[in-house]
């Protein structure tokens, strides 16, 4: 009688609505589908040094909100510059830290990105480009 309940709840239970999330297979980006690519050694980077990669990804985040917000432009190029200024960055000032530091430098810009996005956003929907 219990495991007829049981078998009950569950088939008659509402699907959550995760469940019926279903990703797309398709990597092209909404916008700016001519986004550079990732450099190679963040492509090719060891599992382990993940933590590395996530600091240049909110570094790359980082610059370009701020780009956009500061010259009032949020053309391809501007929010998705280049990756050689995060990459240059990174190597001439973070490459040599351990990884709590680096998990505060990530913390770090992951916030002033955030901080950035509501600005940056109204640019970008204003002109079409989010």
């Amino acid at each position: 009688m219990i495991k007829a309940i049981s078998i009950a709840v569950l088939v008659l239970a509402p699907v959550p609505a995760i469940a019926q999330f279903v990703p797309t297979l398709d990597n092209e980006p909404r916008v700016c589908p001519e986004q550079p690519p990732r450099p190679d050694w963040m492509e090719n980077a060891h599992v382990r040094d993940a933590h590395k990669n996530i600091l240049v990804q909110q570094m790359y985040r980082a610059q370009s909100l701020n780009a956009v917000v500061e010259t009032g432009d949020c053309s391809c190029e501007t929010r998705f510059p280049s990756w050689d200024a995060a990459s240059e960055y990174y190597f001439e000032n973070y490459a040599g830290l351990d990884r709590h530091e680096i998990l505060e430098r990530t913390s770090e810009y992951s916030r002033t990105a955030n901080e950035l996005r509501p600005a940056a956003r109204s640019i970008c929907e204003e002109q079409g480009n989010w």
